[in-house]
């Protein structure tokens, strides 16, 4: 039996799915805060606490992500995530107290765990394996445009609307991104061959190796973005120069698409892990020439569009596809708690060390960062997924046998 083909317009739906969930939930205190600051008289901090609150539910949520794939299937669980997602901003807009802001969050934090990219891709890869790869990478392109659209758009709705009325219509917009979503199959598919896992050790030195990969690369990526206005400031360039980090993070996975299966998730990983410590050198030379600041921000941003292409298909090289789910769930946890304290630390840093200092500290980070992502294409026996997976089809009798790549579909 063979795993039936993506359908056309998955790709289309899944992405502007995403496209609205990270608009309405991660990037809409940044378009939000001052008025409410102004109408509440509520402090920054005390507003952007409620995002970090609903990242280190995420991250208790993570565990379980798999359990609810499996028993209930990719269309229930997104669905649900992004209803809860719409829920909390129609809830936002009601609440009068901090204690309810903040509560309203924890109903966010659940619904982004459920139908932000780590489940959705999970649930991509349990009902087409390896063919998930390229649709992967094609809503990755679509959701990166969700600050473009939803900063922009929650301005232009600031200036007709109070707040309170520009989030309940953030919760129409939910509904609708639920209704998108439902063309994703219900039921994950039923497994019909078994596929030999790696050796116990493999598999453990694998899981170490991206964990720690993925953290630490979360934590410079996500430091670095919150911060980014001020290393523009500090520089002293215009804050419009701040759109060249969009046009990075778009332009390097229009790439990624177009390269196709030349583009293998290792020789991304690499690539990627490689090209940052060499970004951060070009940003600390932008006390010299103000052109690096630009240079930094563009590539940061490309760098930054890629490591969310990483996160979700280098698993498809180190575990199989059985398994990316349950293992994704409990790996991702490392990196969703270094996201919700990056904000907090990276202002730590400019405020101790200073913005050159914050960026030293970042270069030494993405060296380790590099090491790792060297340790893990070089990490023994790396084909033995793929050759599992081949040998497996052929076996039970296959008509096409997948290429012995599994990136390469």
């Amino acid at each position: 039996m063979e795993t039936p083909a993506l359908p056309r317009r998955l790709a289309l739906m899944a992405g502007c799915n995403q496209l609205i969930n990270w608009g309405i939930s991660f990037y809409m205190p940044g378009t939000f805060a001052l008025a409410i600051a102004a109408d509440r008289g509520w402090s920054s901090p005390q507003i952007y606490l409620g995002l970090t609150l609903a990242m280190l539910v995420m991250a208790a949520v993570s565990p379980f992500v798999a359990r609810l794939l499996a028993r209930f299937g990719g269309q229930t669980v997104v669905m649900s995530g992004t209803l809860l997602i719409a829920a909390s901003c129609a809830g936002m807009a009601y609440t009068q107290t901090l204690f309810g802001w903040y509560c309203a969050w924890l109903v966010t934090g659940i619904g982004m765990r459920l139908s932000l990219y780590d489940a959705l891709f999970a649930a991509l890869v349990n009902l087409y394996g390896q063919q998930a790869r390229r649709t992967i990478s094609r809503v990755t392109l679509a959701g990166g445009l969700a600050s473009a659209v939803f900063w922009p758009l929650g301005d232009a709705l600031l200036q007709v609307m109070s707040w309170q009325e520009a989030l309940r219509v953030y919760a129409l917009f939910g509904l609708l991104s639920a209704a998108l979503i439902r063309m994703l199959p219900r039921q994950r598919l039923a497994v019909t061959t078994k596929v030999v896992a790696p050796p116990l050790n493999n598999e453990r030195r694998n899981g170490w190796l991206y964990a720690a990969f993925i953290a630490l690369i979360t934590f410079v990526s996500n430091g670095t973005s919150t911060h980014l206005p001020e290393f523009i400031a500090h520089f002293g360039l215009p804050v419009a120069i701040g759109m060249l980090w969009g046009l990075g993070q778009t332009g390097a996975r229009s790439l990624e698409v177009l390269a196709g299966a030349r583009l293998t998730p290792f020789k991304l990983t690499l690539f990627t892990a490689l090209a940052m410590p060499l970004c951060f050198l070009l940003g600390m030379s932008s006390a010299l020439f103000a052109w690096c600041a630009a240079g930094f921000v563009l590539g940061y941003g490309a760098i930054n569009g890629l490591v969310t292409i990483v996160k979700a298909t280098l698993p498809l090289e180190l575990f199989s596809t059985e398994s990316y789910a349950r293992r994704t769930g409990v790996l991702l946890i490392p990196g969703q708690l270094m996201a919700a304290a990056s904000p907090f630390a990276y202002a730590w840093l400019n405020k101790t060390l200073g913005i050159a200092g914050a960026m030293w500290v970042s270069t030494c980070l993405t060296l380790v960062i590099a090491g790792l992502a060297i340790a893990i294409v070089r990490r023994p026996g790396r084909q033995s997924v793929s050759q599992c997976i081949q040998s497996a089809t052929l076996t039970n009798g296959y008509k096409t046998p997948p290429p012995a790549n599994i990136s390469d579909t």
